[in-house]
């Protein structure tokens, strides 16, 4: 079975992991995003208010939409720590338990270091998946209703918009593909250091013994020199995004201020839209969170990967009949457990 496959499925099975806190997040993100979005605009409306016959009830409104965005991210957190730790819990003891239910020479041509980092690592970051999708989606919203804001108010101010969007869009496509194969290499390396070092401790009177500590050493860290590099590429990618993001988001921002002035001047705007424009700008291109969703979705892409690899492998078959009734007992004395070469 294709692991790429099986690894999007188990994503799917884990976000129904996380139960109802899932769900609450699929609330609360929304509707926080929702209350930011509307944010500028009320604050616009506050200023022109203000400048004209009085504020009315619109500072009010903002003070509540502040509250909501408050209230909606603490609901946020706690439902992302509870959902990640009860979607970790429930795939950590799916795959213990398969473990246990495989065949032990299965089980044998694996590492245990390689296994405990799946079990461990690889678990942790593929439990992340229901609020990852969340996140990811509602990271979305405050971009595309940016746009629409902007759009209202003044169509070259939508425009100018779409075209520094569209320009961030190619640049972070290039980063899911670079740090996915990164994120995937780092993993592997690191479960066969982990491997080779476990078999090491296991063996460390008889290394001892025959003074081969050093040559065992540089057994160990041979694929270190990997590592650093599967490393340099994740965050060669991760900043390279970064440092793209940081440098067009301003001048989205410039441009919009621009944009913006020329329309007030033209008098299309009013002061309070103007500030309502700069607000939108700022919230549709502070893609920070955008940048961090994608590099945990990479984590979590990889980690439901090496995951899904080992749930692959077939289980022992057990007859289901059972022992015939009677005043007969099975008793095992003085049993060994042992393995095979």
């Amino acid at each position: 079975m294709d692991t790429a496959i099986t690894g999007g499925r188990l994503l799917w099975q884990t976000i129904r992991y996380g139960g109802g806190w899932i769900a609450l997040l699929a609330l609360v993100a929304p509707a926080g995003a929702v209350a930011e979005l509307l944010l500028p605009a009320v604050l616009g409306l506050a200023v022109d208010g203000a400048l004209g016959s009085g504020a009315g009830w619109w500072p009010a409104v903002a003070g509540g939409l502040v509250t909501v965005v408050v209230a909606t991210d603490t609901l946020g957190q706690l439902a992302v720590g509870s959902g990640n730790a009860r979607a970790t819990a429930r795939l950590r003891h799916r795959l213990l338990r398969h473990l246990i239910g495989l065949d032990p020479r299965t089980v044998a041509g694996h590492p245990v270091g390689d296994l405990v980092s799946r079990l461990v690592g690889q678990a942790a970051d593929a439990g992340q998946a229901g609020t990852t999708l969340v996140l990811g989606v509602t990271s979305a919203l405050p971009a595309a209703g940016s746009v629409v804001a902007l759009t209202l108010l003044d169509p070259w101010l939508g425009v100018t918009f779409v075209v520094g969007l569209a320009l961030l869009g190619v640049l972070l496509r290039t980063f899911v593909a670079d740090a996915s194969a990164a994120a995937a290499g780092y993993l592997r390396v690191q479960a066969s250091i982990a491997g080779r070092l476990t078999e090491t401790l296991a063996g460390a009177r008889t290394i001892a013994a025959a003074g081969t500590v050093d040559a065992e050493t540089a057994r160990v860290l041979a694929p270190l020199s990997d590592l650093h590099a599967h490393g340099r590429r994740t965050w060669s990618a991760l900043a390279g995004a970064s440092a793209r993001t940081a440098a067009v988001a301003p001048l989205l921002q410039l441009a919009i201020v621009a944009v913006g002035g020329w329309s007030v001047a033209a008098g299309r705007l009013t002061p309070g839209q103007l500030l309502a424009a700069l607000g939108y700008a700022s919230l549709g291109t502070g893609l920070g969170a955008v940048v961090a969703t994608l590099n945990r979705l990479v984590r979590t892409r990889a980690g439901a990967g090496r995951v899904a690899a080992m749930l692959a492998q077939p289980a022992r078959c057990h007859g289901r009949r059972t022992g015939t009734p009677g005043p007969g007992q099975l008793v095992l004395r003085d049993v060994t457990v042992y393995a095979d070469d």
